[in-house]
């Protein structure tokens, strides 16, 4: 019997890991269920080991499986990076570019750093995935994405990050609010429903905690959307109160005109944006490019818009 494992085998064994049962794996992998009893019985052989063992229903890794699991993932991920790098080598470099955004670069940046890519690059494809850094943390990760452009400065470890632009967090309201009539306080803060991200989203956590750190409690949350970009809209057109960056200020951003930000040195808050990818993971050349454009150009391409 051969000590070498096969790759196919190992991606079949990972399958039935994730989903915990033979006839899910069979299914999402379009092959039969004795197919994936022999694939795991060729491994468990070659390794000396049971890999699984029965839980109701389903199955669950053995301490040996959950070891091989980790391994196979790596070994994977790996394969496929080669695949893609041979690929990009053949092809003169041109391919795919898997890019994550939080909202508000996505706002700024994603259509000036498409400019300048498509000009470099004519024949790149971008694909393009937008939502909250823990979202897009996990999506590199799992290498599902090869370059994302999130906030914050604690990192995975696997991770290599690179901060190009710091922005400004402000309490704002529409510019006709009550709240401007005299200058307000952090506790004035408290008379007004508010509009803010989920609790998951660390500026919701850091305005939270502020207000708890002043022995306040925290603001009357009556609407929380997920849709960031909307905020600055629906604030303008309502009395609520909001905590957003101070980009959405801008003059050159007209939609926004009609925001006011509330002066206040207790909810004024700094935050970075990096781009970010793994220390290990392969980087096609293009993508290379458009790290070195947002680390080059980013806080102009912020600042211009």
């Amino acid at each position: 019997m051969s000590d070498q494992l096969d790759l196919r085998d190992l991606h079949y064994f990972e399958t039935i890991a994730t989903l915990g049962h033979v006839g899910k794996a069979a299914e999402k992998l379009h092959r039969s269920q004795p197919a994936l009893t022999g694939c795991i019985r060729r491994i468990e052989s070659t390794l000396g080991t049971a890999l699984f063992e029965k839980e109701g229903r389903n199955i669950r890794l053995t301490p040996a499986g959950e070891v091989l699991l980790a391994r196979a993932r790596v070994l994977l991920m790996n394969a496929d990076d080669i695949v893609r790098e041979i690929k990009d080598y053949s092809s003169g470099a041109i391919g795919q570019i898997r890019i994550g955004l939080v909202p508000t670069a996505a706002h700024h940046l994603l259509l000036p750093v498409t400019r300048i890519l498509s000009k470099e690059f004519p024949n790149v494809r971008l694909k393009t995935v937008i939502g909250q850094s823990d979202l897009l943390n996990k999506s590199l990760k799992d290498r599902e994405l090869d370059l994302i452009i999130g906030l914050g400065s604690d990192l995975d470890e696997d991770f290599e990050s690179f901060p190009f632009f710091q922005d400004t967090m402000v309490v704002v309201a529409n510019s006709a609010h009550k709240i401007f009539e005299e200058k307000a306080t952090i506790q004035d803060l408290l008379n007004y429903k508010w509009i803010l991200a989920p609790k998951s989203v660390a500026s919701r956590q850091w305005l939270d905690q502020t207000f708890e750190l002043q022995g306040l409690p925290k603001p009357d949350v009556q609407i929380e959307t997920n849709l960031l970009l909307m905020i600055p809209s629906m604030i303008m057109k309502t009395e609520f109160l909001s905590f957003i960056s101070r980009l959405n200020l801008s003059a050159s951003d007209g939609g926004n005109k009609n925001l006011r930000e509330v002066p206040l040195k207790e909810t004024t808050m700094q935050r970075n944006y990096n781009v970010i990818h793994l220390k290990d993971g392969y980087l096609p050349p293009v993508t290379k490019r458009l790290r070195d454009i947002f680390i080059q150009q980013g806080k102009n391409l912020f600042e211009q818009h």
